[in-house]
């Protein structure tokens, strides 16, 4: 280089006067941020050619080597008033020399949406379930023993056990359903006699018990009650009938409104198992209307 040379860079730092550094390039140092404070710095890098003409770069860089901060309750550009309550958290640090990972967690409460999706889940799972779980015969069977055994034990001191509770009998006996509310009447007796009640409480359990469930009373505006129903007491089982053969939708019983479909099961059942299940519903949970016969059902299929 010539004596007149006059290349060089000088390095200054946050508007210092004189330079931290002055040498020919290229330049090479360390820059040892642990004796800054933590936010924004500036470099200025003055540089210049062997005619002294100068450049100028500078390159603006953030010091953090304090613990991380983490702000809860409040955030740049809020609009708040009256008392606001503010969690702050601090963790790490490039001067520690043991990291902590629990002080990094920042206590929160759960987020409100969170609940809300927890809450939809589980009724949505209830839903699926009682709309869609079909039990089988064995269990239906073992619901109604279990009724029957209910029964037997809530019957007056003394009084005979068949009175409390009688055995099941093969279709096509003439014996009244004994899961249901008391001896037969005689608005249970004539064409129901004819179709056996532990089929109907069979088919029950197997196709409706899921939505009405075993005892009758339905799900509160889901599905309608079937204990004390107009339908099933009416004395004309026609509107019963047409019901389980074809299916129903948007019934309005006692103001309440069902949207949920109650499906067709004419492609299911035979007309002597759609016959026991209608007796069993019109003889069962305090029910008492009169019975139907398989004949009446195929003369409305």
């Amino acid at each position: 280089m010539s004596q007149g040379d006059q290349t060089r860079v000088d390095v200054f730092l946050d508007g210092g006067a004189e330079p931290i550094v002055s040498y020919r390039p290229p330049v090479s140092f360390e820059l040892d941020t642990a004796q800054l404070e933590d936010g924004e710095h500036l470099l200025r890098i003055e540089a210049y050619d062997s005619g002294g003409t100068k450049g100028v770069r500078e390159v603006p860089f953030t010091v953090r080597n304090g613990p991380g901060i983490a702000v809860h309750g409040i955030t740049a550009g809020d609009v708040v008033d009256g008392k606001l309550p503010v969690l702050v958290n601090a963790y790490g640090g490039a001067k520690e020399a043991l990291w902590e990972p629990a002080r990094v967690e920042t206590p929160a409460p759960i987020p409100t949406w969170t609940w809300v999706l927890v809450i939809f889940m589980v009724a949505f799972a209830a839903y699926y379930a009682a709309r869609h779980w079909t039990p089988s015969t064995s269990f239906a069977q073992l619901g109604a023993r279990a009724s029957q055994s209910g029964a037997a034990a809530g019957a007056a001191p003394g009084a005979p056990a068949a009175t409390a509770a009688a055995p099941a009998t093969a279709p096509g006996a003439p014996e009244a359903d004994a899961s249901a509310a008391g001896p037969a009447s005689p608005a249970t007796t004539g064409a129901a006699a004819a179709v056996s009640t532990a089929e109907g409480a069979s088919v029950y359990g197997n196709y409706c018990s899921a939505c009405h469930q075993a005892s009758g009373q339905g799900m509160p505006g889901v599905f309608p009650p079937l204990a004390g129903s107009a339908v099933v007491l009416d004395p004309d089982p026609t509107a019963h009938v047409t019901t389980v053969l074809h299916g129903a939708q948007g019934s309005t019983i006692d103001g309440v409104t069902y949207v949920s479909p109650m499906p067709a099961f004419a492609a299911q059942l035979s007309d002597e198992q759609v016959a026991a299940v209608v007796n069993h519903e019109r003889a069962s949970w305090g029910n008492a209307a009169p019975g139907v016969s398989a004949a009446d059902v195929a003369a409305l299929r």
